[in-house]
C-alpha cells in the first residue's frame, strides 16, 4: 500500500509473500505473490500457496461486506498464487500514533479499531497479524490490510490471539501509552463485540501460559469497568 512514510513493503507484509507496485488496466495496483518455496515439495507448495491466497482473498471480500474497508481485490492469479488490489494512498496507523495528533484524536482512532475488529470476530473473521502496521489511515477512514495469516473462526481461542498481537503491539510499539491505548481498543471492542470480557479473560490466560505466569498477574490488564 502506497504511503506517506517510505516502507520496505517486503517487511510490512511479513515473509509469507512479497508485494511489486504495478499498473493494471490503467489502475495502480499491488500484487501480493507468494512465491514458491523451494524447500517445501512442488505439489505441497502450490497446494499452500493457493490455499492461503484463496483463503485471503476471501477475508479481504468478507470484511468489506460488513463494512470494514479492506483494499479493492481486480483480480486473483491462482497459477501464479497472486492477488491483484488496489493500491491506497494513506498513513500507518502505527506512524500516526507516533505523529504529532494529538492524544484525544489518538484515542479515537484506537477505539474506533477495536469497534471494527470487534465487527470483524462477529463475523468470525480473524485478522492473524493485528497490529498498527496493518491499519491504513486514509480519509478519516481505517483500512485494513495483510489478511496472510488470517482465517474463518468462531472460537474463542482465535480471537482471544487477535486481542494479544494487538496489545503486545501497543506494548511494542507505543510503549509510553500501551495501557491507554489498549483499554481504548477494549472500550471499542466492547460496543460491537458480544462476550468481549469472555474473550479478554481467554486473551489473559493465553497470555499467562506463553509467558508461565499465573493468569491472575494478567488478568488485570485485560479487564476493564
Amino acid at each position: 500500500m502506497k504511503s506517506n512514510n517510505k516502507i520496505d513493503s517486503d517487511l510490512k507484509w511479513g515473509a509469507e509473500a512479497t508485494l511489486e507496485e504495478g499498473r493494471w488496466l490503467g489502475l495502480d495496483v499491488i500484487r501480493k505473490i507468494r512465491k514458491p518455496k523451494k524447500y517445501r515439495l512442488s505439489q505441497l507448495d502450490n497446494e499452500l500457496r493457493n490455499s492461503r491466497t484463496i483463503i485471503e482473498s476471501r477475508l479481504l471480500i468478507a470484511a468489506k461486506n460488513i463494512d470494514v474497508q479492506t483494499p479493492y481485490i481486480y483480480e486473483v492469479n491462482l497459477n501464479e498464487a497472486t492477488i491483484v488490489m488496489e493500491n491506497i494512498e494513506g498513513i500507518l496507523v502505527k506512524d500516526s500514533l507516533n505523529s504529532e495528533v494529538s492524544e484525544k484524536e489518538k484515542i479515537k482512532i484506537v477505539e474506533r479499531i477495536g469497534e471494527l475488529v470487534g465487527k470483524l470476530h462477529t463475523n468470525e473473521i480473524i485478522h492473524g497479524d493485528l497490529t498498527t502496521s496493518n491499519i491504513l489511515l486514509h480519509e478519516n477512514q481505517l483500512i485494513f490490510i495483510d489478511f496472510g495469516l488470517g482465517k474463518f473462526s468462531n472460537a474463542i481461542e482465535d480471537q482471544a490471539v487477535d486481542i494479544l498481537l494487538i496489545k503486545k503491539c501497543f506494548t511494542s510499539t507505543h510503549t509510553n501509552k500501551s495501557q491507554e491505548y489498549f483499554h481504548a481498543f477494549q472500550e471499542g471492542y466492547k460496543k460491537t463485540k458480544s462476550k468481549a470480557i469472555t474473550i479478554f479473560k481467554r486473551a489473559a490466560k493465553v497470555e499467562a501460559r506463553g509467558r508461565h505466569l499465573k493468569e491472575e498477574q494478567v488478568i488485570k490488564d485485560f479487564l476493564i469497568s
